[in-house]
């Protein structure tokens, strides 16, 4: 069963948006949730998301587009769970911790907070030493 994505309904006082940022394309297999695009108004950026499991088909918007109120800009192919195949998971607490102890041991950037501390003292210090050799 096909699925019509439609631009949410804007308050009286707006009539048009934009489309800020299309994050779909034909084809493209989305999850319910997922974020299909942005709608920008004067005022607020709205996320468009998808409402079921399925396929993205017939996209009638780019980035940029302007958009009316409940428009259709969009069909989902709504597939079946069983359809589907398992979304890609986050990694495991275990993973991520080892991960955070990586980079923990990576060697910091050249002006970390410590580094330029220490460059500071260095400048400092080599200045004194030319100033006490100069008399």
């Amino acid at each position: 069963m096909n699925i019509d994505v439609k631009v949410p309904a804007f308050p009286d006082s707006i009539r048009t948006a934009d489309v800020a940022k299309l994050y779909v394309s034909e084809g493209q297999l989305v999850y319910a949730g997922d974020i299909l695009f942005d709608v920008e108004t004067e005022k607020v950026v709205l996320e468009v998301m998808a409402d079921c499991n399925g396929i993205i088909e017939n996209v009638t918007i780019a980035n940029g587009d302007p958009v009316n109120s409940e428009q259709v800009v969009m069909t989902v192919k709504q597939l079946a769970d069983s359809e589907m195949p398992a979304r890609p998971k986050a990694q495991s607490a275990n993973n991520s911790t080892s991960d955070l102890a990586e980079q923990a041991t990576v060697t910091p950037p050249l002006f970390s907070k410590f580094n330029v501390s220490l460059i500071i003292a260095l400048a400092v210090g080599a200045l004194v030493i030319l100033f006490v050799l100069g008399k």
